[in-house]
């Protein structure tokens, strides 16, 4: 067991900057997440100490309902995302013993794996930081719905949940 500090260096170098991207990404879906849970709770309260016509209050509940799905989709982003950084810290390790203890096939397989793994698991965490815009995007026009004269959307209060696709298609047809 022959080996120079630098030769460990050199292997795990270029990976490194794969584990900082990755916490990086961490914190990009972290604040993303910040940021849901604290609309989502300040919606609560508005929706609990509101004194709303009946539209709004409709409006502000679809809303929270809305911000729950966001911040369990951005909850399901970030442990992704942790899950990816592990792994990546894992393949770090395996070439950092594989420079300390060369040609052992175990040693690649597991490097390779967990790679794999952790940028799999990258793109998992977009695609659900994808989703949960499209929520973002949803409400943003669902914000208007109780304001008759900006709202155009076709819909009315009360319409924004996933949950009730055929109450908006027919109030479109009903119009």
């Amino acid at each position: 067991m022959n080996f120079e500090l630098s030769d460990v260096l050199k292997a795990i170098g270029p990976a490194a900057s794969i584990i900082f991207a990755a916490w990086i990404f961490m914190g990009f879906l972290q604040q993303r997440y910040d940021a849901a849970v604290g609309r989502y709770r300040q919606a609560i309260s508005d929706f609990r100490t509101g004194n709303h016509a009946p539209d709004r209050r409709d409006n502000i509940r679809d809303q929270i309902l809305v911000f729950k799905r966001r911040c369990e989709l951005m909850n399901y982003a970030c442990m992704v995302g942790l899950i990816s950084a592990i792994l990546f810290l894992l393949t770090l390790i395996a070439g950092e013993l594989d420079a300390i203890i060369p040609h052992i096939a175990v040693l690649a397989m597991i490097g390779s794996i967990t790679a794999f793994g952790g940028l799999a698991l990258v793109i998992v965490g977009a695609v659900l930081i994808i989703m949960e815009a499209s929520y973002a995007h949803r409400q943003l026009d669902a914000e208007l719905l109780d304001v008759p004269d900006l709202a155009k959307t076709g819909q009315q209060p009360g319409m924004v949940r996933e949950e009730q696709p055929r109450r908006i298609a027919s109030a479109r047809f009903e119009r």
